[in-house]
C-alpha cells in the first residue's frame, strides 16, 4: 500500500504547529500553503514522493558528527522546521513537469543556536547527491571565517558519514580548503566571502547566501541570481539571523516575502520561514517571544533552558541585549 504524503515528518511538524500561539504569523501562513499542496489540493503542484523518499534516505545515511546528538543519522536529528524547509524547496514539483521543482528562492529567518549553519550544510550535502553532473553550488557569507564554518560543517558531517564518504574501496569526495568536489558526479562547492570573492561571471546550480544582514549591499546575491537566468532547477538560499540595522540586504528580502505571503505580491518560486515574533514588547518576561524565534528550542529542552539563562544576563547587562 502506497504510503499517504500527509504521513511525512514536514506535514506532521505543520499539522501540530500550525494552530499553537508559538508559531508566529508569517510561518503559519507559509505552513498552510505547504498542507494544501501536501493534501493535494494544488492543481498546478504536488509533493513528489519520489524526492520525498530519496530525501530520507539520504538523511538515513548521513551521521551527526558532533554535539548532544553525534553519532545518530540526519533522519533522527532533524528539526521541524527543517523537514519544511527541505521537504518543501526540494520536493514540491510541477503536476505536468514532474523533474521541474516549484520553489527558486528558500528565505530563513531565524535566531542563532537553531542549527542554521548545520541546515545550510545539510542542504549543499543533498545537492551534491541529487543534482545533475558538473553542478555548480557556492555559499556566500560576510566574511572568510563565516564561509569556513560552512565548509567545515559540510566536511564534518561527509567524513562522519562512511556509507557517502566511500564506496568501492575509494572516497567519493575531494574535500580541500578553497572548495569540495562531489568525484562520482564531477559537482563542485566553493565557499566565497564578501570581502575576499568576486561574484561575477559565476553560474550557480544552487547558492546559500549565509548571515544576510551582515552584508553591505546585494552585489553577490544579485550576480549569483544573473549567473541562474538560463538554469531549468535554479535554487538560491537566503538565510540569516536579525540584525540590529534595517538598511541591509537581508531586510529587503524579508519585506518582498512578506508581501508574497500577504499576497500582495504574487509569487509562486518563493518560499519563506520567518521565525520572527509577532510583537517584541515585554521580550524580559513574556516567554513567547523566545519561543516563536526559536523553534529548536521547543523541541531541545537544554536549548529552551540556555536561552531562558541569556535573557536573564541580557536584563541586567544592556550591551547583551543586541544579541
Amino acid at each position: 500500500m502506497a504510503r499517504k504524503l500527509t504521513d511525512c515528518e514536514a506535514y506532521q511538524f505543520c499539522k501540530k504547529s500550525i494552530d499553537l500561539k508559538t508559531t508566529p504569523k508569517y510561518v503559519k501562513l507559509q505552513m498552510a500553503d505547504f498542507m494544501r499542496i501536501c493534501e493535494g489540493k494544488d492543481d498546478k503542484y504536488k509533493v513528489s514522493g519520489e524526492k520525498l523518499k530519496q530525501l530520507e534516505n539520504i538523511l538515513k545515511i548521513l551521521i551527526m558528527p558532533k554535539g548532544l546528538k553525534a553519532g545518530q543519522t540526519l533522519y533522527d536529528c532533524t528539526m521541524g522546521y527543517q523537514w519544511l524547509f527541505y521537504t518543501a524547496i526540494l520536493c514540491i514539483v510541477y503536476r505536468d513537469q514532474p523533474d521541474k521543482r516549484k520553489y527558486e528562492t528558500g528565505v530563513l529567518e531565524i535566531c542563532r543556536k537553531n542549527f542554521k549553519t548545520y541546515t545550510i550544510a545539510t542542504i549543499f550535502i543533498l545537492l551534491f547527491l541529487t543534482e545533475p553532473k558538473f553542478s555548480k553550488f557556492f555559499s556566500i557569507a560576510p566574511d572568510g571565517s563565516l564561509s569556513r564554518e560552512i565548509r567545515e560543517a559540510i566536511s564534518e558531517t561527509i567524513k562522519s558519514s562512511p556509507m557517502v564518504y566511500e564506496g568501492n574501496g575509494r572516497r567519493r569526495f575531494k574535500i580541500l580548503r578553497d572548495y569540495i568536489k562531489f568525484n562520482a558526479k564531477e559537482s563542485i562547492y566553493t565557499p566565497l566571502s564578501y570581502t575576499t570573492s568576486n561574484a561575477d561571471g559565476k553560474m550557480p546550480n544552487a547558492f546559500i547566501c549565509d548571515e544576510t544582514g551582515a552584508m553591505p549591499s546585494n552585489y553577490m546575491i544579485e550576480a549569483m541570481r544573473s549567473g541562474q537566468i538560463n538554469m531549468t532547477n535554479k535554487l538560491g538560499f537566503i538565510i540569516s539571523t536579525k540584525y540590529p540595522t534595517i538598511d541591509n540586504p537581508f531586510e529587503d528580502e524579508i519585506k518582498y516575502s512578506k508581501k508574497v505571503l500577504d499576497g500582495i505580491e504574487k509569487d509562486e518560486t518563493r518560499f519563506s520561514l520567518l521565525y520572527e515574533p509577532d510583537t517584541t514588547k515585554g521580550w524580559e518576561t513574556d516567554d513567547l517571544i523566545l519561543q516563536q524565534s526559536n523553534p529548536v528550542a521547543l523541541e531541545i529542552p537544554e536549548i529552551w533552558d540556555d536561552l531562558i539563562k541569556k535573557r536573564a544576563y541580557a536584563i541586567a547587562v544592556e550591551s547583551a541585549r543586541e544579541n
